[in-house]
């Protein structure tokens, strides 16, 4: 409730900015699919990038090459934009958000009323997430036959890996829970 609380908060502040800088409500969401887009994707490179040459030394190389045509010149492949890599991380993101949202809904469902509340909350960011990369994943799968098959691969890969962490860590049982359904009771029991 209280994430929900704090949400709703940054939201009217947001609300708040954009009605004192006369910015329309349609410029300011799409500023923030924007920033949410980037931020899983050019952005956490950048950062990763930085990193790395600050930390081991690794310089990063940029050739500045020209912009016009030349499909079947020498240089054709100086012209290939690889963005495979950029297309990976957003598309995690949607994907341990879509699986968590099943596997919430169907934890709710088999587990009776008391676990319908902190499931809308779960579910509310979850919708947010989505939303927010809604005009990545239209381009994503608007081009099914050009959408390549090591993203999706890699994707689902990676979303396994922090479905499986996410499960082994288990962050809202106590240690006193986890004792109690491992079968090693002691007083706290």
């Amino acid at each position: 409730m209280w994430f929900i609380l704090l949400f709703i908060s940054i939201f009217a502040t947001g609300i708040l900015e954009l009605r004192w800088s006369g910015v329309g409500i349609e410029d300011w969401w799409r500023n923030e699919q924007f920033w949410v887009i980037g931020g899983t994707s050019a952005h956490l490179f950048a950062v990763f990038q930085g990193l790395l040459k600050v930390l081991a030394g690794i310089d990063t190389n940029f050739t500045v090459t020209s912009k016009a045509s030349d499909d079947d010149g020498d240089f054709a492949e100086l012209y290939v934009f690889k963005w495979t890599s950029l297309l990976i991380p957003p598309t995690t993101v949607l994907v341990v958000n879509l699986v968590g949202m099943v596997a919430g809904v169907s934890y709710a469902v088999n587990s009776g009323y008391q676990s319908w509340g902190p499931l809308f909350g779960k579910l509310f960011f979850s919708i947010w997430v989505i939303v927010h990369l809604y005009p990545f994943l239209k381009g994503l799968l608007g081009r099914t036959n050009r959408t390549p098959t090591i993203v999706i691969v890699w994707s689902i890969l990676l979303a396994s890996i922090f479905s499986l962490l996410w499960v082994r860590i288990d962050p809202f049982t106590s240690p006193t829970q986890k004792a109690a359904a491992a079968g090693q009771c002691g007083i706290n029991c």
